[in-house]
């Protein structure tokens, strides 16, 4: 399947059933094994995950090229169409989704608060129009940042949804939405909602009944691993075994 058929194929899961749930990789070895499991149909990175993987913290910190080439590696070691979490676009919004389509990725994300500043709305709509245009079959999930700072204002998010849809995104994502909203969300929002799994959102059937299109985690899969490890050698080192006698000279 070529790059521009996996994409087409992308971009359809958000607008059939059932529910597009999209694990979140970080490496190949998390992205060969979450591509593994029954049902997976395509994977995402996270920002988060991939850039504390390579030394680095969240919010573009880490430079637009490792970021592009540790998802490029990602999408070479699986047979499913990736995409990628590359922020706001690192200060070249069309630069990015360029050398992300070049990288063999089929979408990013894109997000509207560079440095945490919430763009005008006339903003991210002509960044996301010159990324249409420049990278016309690119997957865009664009992210509305209007929760992130404790806002509850759903309305604009459905406003910004909706103008980011005219411009050409194909999903929007209102990240860290309360989960009561979420279903207004979906009904006001006139294409497919990307929503993040965290505490209090529902699981994926209710997700789909309310109208969500796509589920993911951002970083909170690498977080759950890192967690994992963490406890397993607490355990270890809160019970220490005897120690076994050491034969031979």
């Amino acid at each position: 399947m070529s790059q521009r058929e996996q994409a087409e194929l992308f971009r359809r899961m958000h607008r059939e059933r059932p529910i597009l749930v999209l694990p979140n990789a970080w490496d190949v070895t998390s992205a060969q094994l979450l591509a593994a499991i029954p049902g997976c149909r395509a994977l995402a990175t996270s920002s988060a995950a991939v850039a504390r993987s390579l030394g680095y913290e969240d919010g573009e910190q880490a430079p637009r090229d490792a970021m592009v080439a540790a998802a490029e590696r990602i999408s070479a070691a699986v047979d499913l169409p990736v995409t990628a979490d590359l922020e706001a676009g690192y200060g070249d919004p069309v630069g990015t989704a360029a050398a992300a389509w070049a990288a063999g990725l089929v979408g990013i994300n894109f997000e509207d608060s560079p440095g945490d500043r919430l763009l005008p709305v006339a903003e991210q709509v002509a960044h996301i129009a010159a990324i249409r245009d420049a990278v016309p079959d690119l997957v865009l999930n664009a992210r509305v940042d209007v929760f992130l700072n404790g806002s509850a204002d759903v309305a604009e998010a459905i406003a910004r949804g909706n103008a980011y849809l005219r411009a050409g995104a194909d999903c929007i994502y209102p990240i860290l939405c309360p989960p009561a909203a979420i279903g207004r969300l979906a009904e006001g929002i006139g294409g497919p909602v990307n929503v993040l799994a965290e505490q209090g959102v529902p699981g994926p059937a209710e997700l789909q009944a309310l109208g969500v299109s796509r589920l993911t985690w951002g970083g909170g899969l690498a977080r759950s691993a890192y967690a994992e490890a963490v406890r397993i050698v607490t355990d270890a080192l809160g019970r220490p075994g005897r120690r076994r006698a050491v034969s031979g000279g």
